[in-house]
């Protein structure tokens, strides 16, 4: 069920956002506009041509890009797993 929540502040880029947050959370939140802030900032300074919309948008994909790959990567853990059990019976066996 859900836990207690408290109202957290976070700074992303000149934004302050104010959330209502479960305690449990907090530091996931505050995680997340780090990396918000640091990848927005890395854009920044490699392309300072770029107007703000499109350096969130640069901004964004990343981020979603490393979240789905993290995603795939999870999942494909327990069959990498697998194929080293197969992979050590092999060898011990031959």
């Amino acid at each position: 069920m859900g836990g207690q929540k408290q109202n957290i502040t976070l700074r992303i880029d000149c934004h302050e956002v104010k959330l209502l947050v479960e305690r449990d959370k907090e530091e996931v939140y505050r995680k997340a506009a780090l990396t918000l802030n640091e990848t927005y900032q890395r854009y920044q300074q490699t392309y300072p041509q770029l107007s703000v919309e499109k350096l969130w948008v640069y901004t964004a994909l990343e981020v979603a890009v490393n979240l789905h790959s993290d995603i795939r990567d999870k999942d494909l853990q327990p069959l990498l797993d697998k194929i080293k059990k197969l992979n050590d019976l092999i060898i011990h066996n031959a």
